[in-house]
């Protein structure tokens, strides 16, 4: 029996809205899901819903108030200032289920994406941002701030080719009615410094909001500007929140043509300055910066301006390297040194001869299955039971026999070392998995080649997980499907909304340094479209493992929502 969706993860091709029939799920962030949908009496002319994902009975009575005063003056601004007409605003599921917008559908690409497709030269590049730009100054002349400028946030319009603004879900005027206190609820690795500077403040636990102005938007477009140059970010989004902080708040981004040789110094310098620590160091207003994207435009008939901004691709290492001996080692042979994606080739430790290998393997089982044989003897003559001993049955048949032997802890230990080391099959799941595994070629050859996977990226854990972004998760052990969350520096490769079919292991036994951790694997890769690939992509960055939160117990692991996730060589 199908159970209706409760929640918008939950929401697929063909569930209804109200009156509105999904198409297709386009994406979203923290803050809700985009889904192409069209009118179910009036079938065939697309458009685009934003479901919100926490619903509007979480709110205080006149939290929901100023929630429909927000979405109402937004809409305004949406419809004047975009040119995207508003065609619908609702709840889901009742008065106190989850707000929704409905917009003109626009057919393009996100501006990550056309980046990568595109792999623009200088020349084009500034032509659309400029564009962008213009967009945002018809915002800031109303004194509209958007807050959360990105790349998954700019379409590019498949007919004509021009940026398109979305997604004014945390947009702002002064004066205006917030449901957000503290900063607005934006990637972290967008987020200006003097934001970092309010948070240090405390006014914020006061219910305080911070007022970014139009110098927030103009650090985003800094950092959209750098990552458009650099094909990499300004602040790398896989730091520990607090080293991304510090980072943010006292490290200046190497200039983006020392990062990519190709890119025009004036372009170069235009971002760094968007990215300034001090507000009153970056352009004064969008106008000012429209007058200084002019004044580079003036240089972009030159030969440097025409060339395609892409960098090369760092050399993959053979095949052969990365398993071990060049030349000599077999499939089964594992390197001796763990290889990532774009790592540098590190020389193994020289191994010993096969045969001597074999015959060391062969030995170590032996003693093993006599250590396994003298246990069993010892268990089955065992005499009367004292306290915390068990008796073998009387009747001993091969069940009972089974049963007893899996509770003498001789012969549980000598097992258990026997299955580790021999490889045999255990009768209890594992509480962790094999470490240090070669990934399967069939699926590195489909993350690196067919798929170029060149980025890391952010996925929900579980998409099963009941709950909302705004909660902690509490996870157990087994299956999970998690599924790709876009952000502007995300691999479009994988594009938002791809689903990954894996496993997480809670422990015991799992540890990131001193604390307790847990490890997940995803091994296959739904995409959007329905194409699926084997992959080897590990939840939480390279290292595959992730601290367990405060609050955590056994089978009740607490973790966020959202996580990291990265593609490996080997099974970390």
């Amino acid at each position: 029996m199908t159970m209706s969706p409760l929640h918008p993860d939950q929401l697929t091709t063909g569930n209804q809205v109200g009156p509105w029939r999904i198409l297709e799920f386009l994406g979203g962030g923290g803050g809700g899901r985009l889904f192409k949908v069209e009118r179910e009496e009036h079938p065939g002319q697309p458009f685009t819903m934003k479901v919100a994902l926490r619903p509007a009975g979480q709110h205080a009575p006149e939290e929901e108030d100023a929630e429909g005063r927000v979405a109402r003056e937004v809409a305004i601004h949406m419809a004047y200032d975009t040119g995207l007409k508003v065609h619908a605003m609702d709840h889901w599921l009742g008065p106190s289920g989850y707000i929704y917008f409905v917009t003109d559908y626009v057919e393009g690409e996100t501006f990550t994406e056309w980046c990568w497709r595109v792999k623009p030269t200088a020349a084009r590049l500034l032509d659309v941002f400029t564009e962008v730009v213009r967009l945002v100054d018809r915002l800031h002349r109303r004194q509209l701030w958007h807050r959360d400028l990105k790349g998954a946030n700019i379409l590019i319009r498949k007919e004509d080719g021009q940026p398109v603004l979305i997604d004014f879900g945390v947009a702002r005027q002064p004066g205006m009615a917030t449901l957000t206190v503290g900063v607005p609820p934006a990637s972290p690795h967008l987020l200006p410094p003097e934001s970092l500077t309010f948070l240090a403040e405390g006014s914020w636990k006061e219910g305080a909001a911070f007022e970014p102005g139009p110098a927030g938007d103009l650090y985003a477009l800094g950092a959209l500007l750098y990552e458009a140059l650099t094909d990499g970010y300004a602040f790398d989004p896989r730091l520990p929140y607090d080293k991304l902080v510090l980072a943010i708040a006292t490290k200046a981004p190497a200039a983006p043509h020392v990062v990519n040789p190709k890119v025009p110094r004036t372009l170069s310098d235009i971002a760094l300055r968007l990215l300034a620590k001090r507000p009153e160091d970056r352009y004064a207003a969008t106008d000012v910066l429209l007058q200084a994207l002019w004044e580079a435009a003036k240089e972009k008939r030159k030969p440097e301006w025409q060339v395609s901004l892409e960098q090369p691709l760092p050399e993959e290492l053979p095949q052969k390297e990365l398993q071990g001996e060049a030349g000599g080692a077999e499939m089964d042979e594992p390197a001796s040194e763990e290889v990532e994606l774009a790592d540098v080739a590190q020389p193994g430790a020289e191994h010993p001869p096969r045969a001597r290998r074999r015959v060391v393997a062969w030995v170590l089982f032996g003693v093993l299955a006599v250590l396994l044989a003298l246990g069993l003897a010892l268990s089955m003559l065992a005499p009367l039971p004292e306290k915390g001993i068990l008796p073998v049955p009387n009747s001993l048949t091969p069940s009972s026999a089974i049963a007893a032997l899996r509770r003498s802890t001789l012969v549980r230990q000598a097992a258990a070392v026997l299955c580790a080391t021999a490889g045999l099959a255990c009768p209890s799941a594992p509480t962790r998995p094999d470490t240090n595994v070669p990934c399967p070629e069939v699926a590195t050859q489909a993350m690196f080649q067919q798929l170029s996977l060149r980025k890391d990226l952010k996925a929900v854990i579980d998409i099963n997980q009941p709950g909302d972004q705004s909660q902690l998760g509490t996870y157990q052990d087994g299956p999970v499907v998690g599924r790709i969350v876009g952000y502007s520096w995300a691999d479009p490769a994988l594009p938002d909304g791809t689903l990954l079919y894996g496993r997480l292991w809670t422990g015991p036994g799992i540890y990131e340094g001193n604390d307790e951790a847990v490890t997940a694997r995803y091994t296959e890769a739904r995409l959007p479209d329905g194409r699926t690939y084997p992959v080897c992509i590990v939840l939480g960055g390279p290292e595959g493992r992730v601290r367990k939160l405060p609050g955590s117990k056994s089978g009740a692991t607490v973790l966020p929502r959202e996580l990291p996730v990265s593609a490996v060589w080997r099974w970390p």
